[in-house]
């Protein structure tokens, strides 16, 4: 545990209150165009989920100022509203991207939330880019500071997401140091989000609840309303009610260098992050090995604790819980080949061959991996009934970015909401978004 004399803060406000688009590096920039890319194509493909239909009926109905557009509503409503909404579009399909370290989804509170404030405030296409760097390099360092303890019991996603949005919208809002100070104290109080969740319609909650908190908070700021100076360090705050340990250099050096291109990943699989080292070793042995699925007598995953805990069981009864579920999802995976969206149909979830390999399948804490993480480790043992055995392991996942198979999963994923052609114009509007006054070109597509 670290103490630490340093506002950290008045440091983050100073640092997103100062950050301007003709400071980012190239590199930087187009990595935050292929996050709003690969989250608008998450958020396209859970358009039609039964949480998705909710929010939306419920923020059309409770109406107020036309400012911002819920996707594929058919309505605009006021921004906090539109964030709220999109944050759980956008996250329940659980294909948004993630951070290891940080053990959260950035994406799913950073960019509906300015997008909401750059729609709805007539800003350009290049301070919706520096606003999304900002709340990705608070979320990202926040998380890191407090995980892995922090991931105990709270959804990181939801706590620091706050922050995060709150620092996307400040940044927009070109609040000065003080007022986005006043902005990441309010958003403290509101942070919230639990593991206990998981598998169930407040799960994408959390991320929607981070947005419109985070957007909420900075609004008030800009009228004056004040909190907590340092909520993030402070004696009864943030950090030290939600994580038993902590280190907060990586806070500290916020502004020093990004983060965002070099440790943040995007999702491959649509299933929670905690199956991915899993389903890259069961693919390393499908790449390798003909397994006759008939043959298979036994499987076992060694892999670490919190993954163990979250999805280590066998459930099949809903989409949310399967994606949560380590047999299910290995399962389909030696049986398909794949893990996307269309193996979590109902067709699938009941499938007696799938879940016949699901029933060989024990998911057991292994020291190594548990003791390495937020590494994510895992071994994959295959027992067959000749005898044979296959394993293999990974150590970690692969996270380097691979922009044309990002820009083919937006593609893919957009399939539902339009055809390819016009699918493709909106990709094309969002990977020169840097060149826009405003957001109306491509909210129109997407309302």
């Amino acid at each position: 545990m670290q103490e630490n004399d340093i506002n950290l803060q008045a440091k983050a406000a100073k640092f997103i209150s100062e950050l301007r688009y003709e400071a980012l590096p190239l590199e930087i920039v187009e990595d935050a165009k292929y996050r709003v890319l690969d989250w608008l194509g998450s958020a396209l493909s859970g358009i039609h989920y039964q949480p998705s239909l909710i929010i939306t009926g419920l923020v059309k109905a409770t109406g107020g100022a036309a400012q911002a557009t819920v996707l594929k509503g058919n309505a605009k409503v006021p921004v906090a509203q539109a964030a709220f909404a999109n944050g759980i579009i956008g996250h329940v399909a659980e294909f948004d991207d993630g951070h290891r370290l940080a053990i959260a989804h950035p994406g799913a509170v950073t960019v509906p939330a300015a997008l909401a404030i750059a729609e709805g405030y007539n800003k350009s296409g290049k301070e919706l880019l520096t606003a999304i760097v900002a709340g990705y390099e608070v979320l990202i360092r926040l998380g890191m500071a407090i995980n892995p303890s922090h991931y105990r019991i709270w959804h990181a996603t939801g706590t620091c997401g706050g922050f995060a949005a709150a620092a996307s919208a400040s940044s927009l809002l070109h609040l000065n140091q003080r007022g986005t100070q006043m902005a990441l104290g309010i958003a403290g109080t509101m942070a919230s989000g639990l593991q206990e969740t998981f598998g169930t319609h407040a799960k994408p909650l959390n991320a929607g609840h981070a947005c419109q908190s985070g957007i909420q908070a900075a609004l008030l700021a800009q009228q004056g309303f004040t909190g907590p100076e340092d909520i993030l360090l402070g004696d009864k705050g943030f950090i030290k009610a939600t994580a038993i340990d902590y280190n907060t250099k990586v806070l500290e050096e916020i502004g020093e260098s990004p983060l965002l291109a070099s440790t943040a990943f995007y999702k491959v699989y649509a299933s929670c992050g905690h199956t991915n080292s899993p389903l890259d070793a069961v693919f390393k042995i499908v790449e390798k090995h003909d397994i006759p699925l008939q043959f298979i007598r036994r499987i076992q995953v060694g892999t670490y604790r919190i993954a163990v805990e979250l999805t280590g069981q066998l459930k099949n009864n809903s989409e949310d819980e399967a994606k949560f579920s380590l047999p299910y999802c290995l399962a389909v995976a030696l049986m398909h080949k794949k893990v996307t969206l269309k193996e979590f149909s109902p067709d699938k979830l009941n499938d007696p061959a799938i879940l016949e390999i699901a029933k060989k399948i024990e998911v057991v804490e292994d020291q190594a991996a548990t003791s390495a993480f937020p590494k994510r480790r895992a071994t994959i043992r295959i027992e067959l009934g000749n005898n044979r055995i296959i394993e293999e392991s990974v150590n970690t996942s692969n996270d380097t970015p691979q922009y044309d198979a990002l820009e083919e999963k937006f593609l893919s994923l957009a399939a539902d909401c339009f055809d390819r052609p016009t699918a493709q114009r909106i990709r094309d509007v969002i990977l020169d978004i840097e060149k826009l006054d405003n957001l109306n070109a491509l909210m129109r597509y997407l309302g």
